[in-house]
Parts: C-alpha cells; sequence; structure tokens
C-alpha cells in the first residue's frame, strides 16, 4: 500500500510540473505589415479545404499571397480551391525519400515570395484577428512561431484524444513549470521568415519522417534558434478526427508513438509518472473500498476529486472537452492505452501505418 501511494503522490506533483502553464495567442495588432505568403498543403480536404479558404478571406491583415498544394487528391479539394482566388499547385508525384506533407510543404515554399512564411493546415479554423496576431506576435519574439490550435470536439469518439492533446503539449515544453526552451513544433500552424527558412534546408531535415513537425522544430533547436510555441486559444482552433473512430485510430497511430518515444529521458520520466499515477489511482480506490480501508479510502477519493479538477481545468486550455470526460478518466485513459499500443505495433513491428489512403513508410524502419 505505502509503495502504491508513493506512486500517487509523486505522479500528482508531478502533474503540476507538466501542466503549469499554457502560453496563449492574444489578439493584437503589427506595427508594420511584412507580405505574408501562406501555404495550405492539401490532400482530400474536401471536407476541410473551403472552410479554411473563407476564413482568410475575411481576415482583417492583407494577404500577399494564398498557395494551395494539392498532393495528388482524389476528391474533390481541387476543384474546390479553384473556386477561390488563389494559387493553385498540384503536386502528383512524391519524390523518393520524402513524405507527402514535407513534400507539398516545400514545393509551395519554392513558389512564395512573402517575407513570412505561413504553413497552415487545411482542418485549421481561424478568427478574423488570427494572422494579425500571428504576425503581431512574430514582431515580438522575432523567432519561428508554431501553434497548437484549440480543439473543438465534436463527436464522443473524440474524447479520446484527451490523453494524446496533454502529451502533445508536454512534449514540447510548452506546458511544463519554469521552463523557457521549447522543443519542435506544432503541425497545424508555422510562421517563419522566409530567410531563415531557405537558409535551413526548408523541410529538407524533416523529409522522410511522419512527425515532420516535431523534427524541423528539433533540427531548429539543434541550431540554437529560438522558437516559440503557443496554444490557439479562441482566436486559432480546429477539429482533429471528427469523421469516425477508425479515423481517429488512424490519425493517433500514424506518429504518436513515434513522436512520444523520441524525448528526452528525464520528460519521459517524469510523463510515466504522471501516467502511472493516473492508472494506479482508481485501482488503489477500489482496492481500499473492497477492503474497509475507509481512512485510506478517503484520501484517495480527495486525491481523485483535485485529479479530476486540474484535469478538466488543463483540458479547457487545449480543448472542448466537457467536465464528466475528466471525472469519467480512466475509461479515457484505457482507449489511449490501447491507441498507443497500436501505434507502437504499427510503427516498430509492422512499419507501416496508412493515412488518408496513403502508405507511409517510416524512414528508420523500413524504406
Amino acid at each position: 500500500m505505502l509503495v502504491n501511494f508513493s506512486i500517487i503522490f509523486i505522479g500528482f506533483i508531478v502533474s503540476f510540473i507538466l501542466f503549469n502553464k499554457f502560453p496563449t495567442l492574444t489578439k493584437s495588432k503589427p506595427t508594420i505589415k511584412p507580405k505574408v505568403s501562406i501555404i495550405i498543403p492539401a490532400r482530400n480536404e474536401e471536407n476541410n479545404i473551403e472552410n479554411i479558404l473563407s476564413d482568410l478571406e475575411l481576415q482583417d491583415y492583407d494577404i500577399d499571397e494564398i498557395i494551395c498544394v494539392d498532393d495528388n487528391s482524389t476528391d474533390s479539394s481541387a476543384s474546390i480551391i479553384k473556386k477561390h482566388d488563389v494559387k493553385y499547385l498540384l503536386v502528383n508525384s512524391l519524390q523518393k525519400g520524402w513524405k507527402g506533407k514535407p513534400w507539398a510543404c516545400q514545393n509551395g515554399a519554392k513558389l512564395a515570395s512573402g517575407d513570412l512564411l505561413l504553413f497552415i493546415d487545411s482542418d485549421v479554423r481561424l478568427h478574423k484577428s488570427a494572422i494579425s496576431s500571428l504576425v503581431a506576435h512574430y514582431q515580438k519574439v522575432k523567432t519561428p512561431i508554431s501553434v497548437q490550435p484549440f480543439h473543438i470536439v465534436k463527436k464522443p469518439h473524440e474524447y479520446l484524444s484527451l490523453f494524446f492533446n496533454f502529451i502533445q503539449i508536454c512534449v514540447t515544453y510548452l506546458s511544463i513549470f519554469n521552463k523557457r526552451k521549447y522543443v519542435g513544433f506544432y503541425g497545424p500552424i508555422f510562421l517563419v521568415e522566409r530567410d531563415m527558412f531557405l537558409k535551413n534546408g526548408g523541410y529538407e531535415k524533416a523529409k522522410d519522417d511522419v512527425v515532420e513537425d516535431l523534427f524541423l522544430g528539433k533540427y531548429y533547436n539543434s541550431k540554437n534558434i529560438d522558437i516559440d510555441l503557443l496554444l490557439g486559444g479562441s482566436i486559432i482552433k480546429f477539429t482533429m478526427y471528427p469523421k469516425s473512430l477508425s479515423q481517429l485510430l488512424e490519425g493517433w497511430s500514424k506518429n504518436f508513438s513515434k513522436a512520444s518515444l523520441s524525448i528526452k529521458p528525464s520528460l519521459f520520466l517524469m510523463v510515466f509518472l504522471w501516467i502511472g499515477f493516473l492508472t494506479a489511482l482508481p485501482f488503489e480506490l477500489i482496492a481500499s473500498y473492497k477492503n474497509l480501508n475507509f481512512y485510506y479510502f478517503g484520501i484517495l477519493v480527495i486525491i481523485y476529486i483535485l485529479t479530476v479538477f486540474k484535469l478538466y481545468i488543463n483540458s479547457r486550455h487545449i480543448g472542448s472537452f466537457p467536465f464528466f470526460v475528466s471525472l469519467l478518466y480512466p475509461f479515457y485513459l484505457l482507449g489511449f492505452f490501447l491507441i498507443f499500443l497500436y501505434s507502437v505495433f504499427c510503427t516498430y513491428l509492422f512499419k507501416t501505418t496508412t493515412w488518408k489512403g496513403r502508405r507511409l513508410y517510416r524512414s528508420d524502419t523500413c524504406k
């Protein structure tokens, strides 16, 4: 009992270290307005591309150019894009050694002429002040910026993304107590000065990786280039896998295990302790009740209640997860374990996964 309680106590404390701060993009205006080129990689995005292009048309910032890169879509993405006043680029062949998204972004960047390059995923939604706020923040920090959008959860199966979202932000050190140096980028939003982007080879250093955002950011880290990470808050949002449970399974399994297992040992240990604590807590609750150890049970009930509210408060920074998801977190944690295990099998045993009809081969395991 003492060992189990020690795990619970340590994990509870660790949760306050891992999730202590949530820097968020705020509405602001730039002092000057540099030319901005927006690059949107799109593969089979007929359900999303209209929304992001419409949002861009409503921006209060004069965007220099919007480049939509059609990554060999087989749906109606192309026809939707062509209805808008944007540059359309079809990439119908994938160069050897490259993954689809990095290759699409690289080709889009070649056409861009703006002072700043802003890469945006097709499923992102933007408040009308989003571009202005991004540029204003860039002028403040003068370093590459990446944003994790606020996750709009629409369907019950999407609640399974809760713990993936948590780990996604803490592995970059975004939410960690007293940590100022961030690691890696987020995929949905990446803003960088064009000259810096080209000087560092664009997406070349992450060309063959399905976690291109994380590893591109790590390359910038290795070059001692400061990066800034933010949460999207009310300004930048997205929906991740609203279509079905199978889409969610495919989406998280394609890259999550590789990304999570690439973090530093010290951070991995903290995440392990946090997950271990969340796992042990409900089991200890049940065991103490069965053993009629009501003093211990009462302490665990208090810890469980505090944990639920801590999870809920944290979750409100990253997505629209209802309270009952935090209250019943053990069930969603079990779902996390199962999907993570599937991701490990796909990555390291089967050595391949699929995404949007394309088979993804792992660069470090299979050519």
